[in-house]
């Protein structure tokens, strides 16, 4: 390199913006889940049986949402109170017939799980 040539110092190069690495975003929990409702004797109206799995996922809720499905105009919600049970299968909630009726779905329907 020849000495005569000074470099040019203090110049900033322009790079256009997709050419920049992006940023990572952050992942947020997902405050919801899709889960299977069961009916089941001996829980009380309005109480909702959640395996410890979901109970963690959802951070420990007092309440839940559970929205039945239905199309964007006929969803069904209703608040239910939240009780861990170690006893309930990873991927279901259990709660009374009569809250099933109220909803108006079946056993092993897909509903979506929210914290309230």
């Amino acid at each position: 390199m020849p000495e005569d040539k000074e470099v040019e110092r203090g110049r900033k190069l322009l790079i256009p913006p997709f050419l920049t690495p992006q940023q990572e975003k952050k992942e947020q929990k997902k405050a919801e889940r899709r889960v299977k409702i069961k009916g089941e004797d001996g829980i009380g109206e309005g109480v909702a049986k959640i395996p410890p799995d979901l109970y963690e996922a959802l951070d420990k809720p007092s309440e839940v949402e559970v929205v039945a499905p239905g199309g964007s105009s006929h969803e069904r919600k209703k608040i239910f109170k939240a009780v861990m049970s170690d006893k309930i299968p990873s991927g279901e909630i259990h709660v009374s017939p009569e809250d099933l009726r109220t909803l108006g779905v079946a056993e092993n329907t897909v509903v979506t799980i929210r914290k309230k």
